[in-house]
């Protein structure tokens, strides 16, 4: 028996209430999966430049926790 089968089989079990949201839940992640979500040309473009830079250029660590307000550590 495969994984899906088996979550198959487990959904099926699951009372209504509960079924609704997984229903919910896999409808998201097999959206994510669409093309819709692909970079775009420009943007494969942009992320090859920015891989090639052989001086990137990176925030300052202050920057950075202003953003998420906490430090971000490599």
């Amino acid at each position: 028996m495969t994984m899906l089968d088996k979550f198959v089989s487990f959904a099926k079990g699951l009372p209504a209430d509960r079924l609704q949201s997984m229903e919910a839940t896999l409808a998201a992640l097999m959206e994510s999966y669409s093309d819709g979500h692909d970079f775009t040309t420009a943007e494969l473009s942009e992320i090859d430049r920015r891989v090639s830079d052989t001086n990137p250029q990176f925030s300052k660590p202050d920057e950075i926790t202003k953003l998420f307000g906490k430090p971000f550590s490599a």
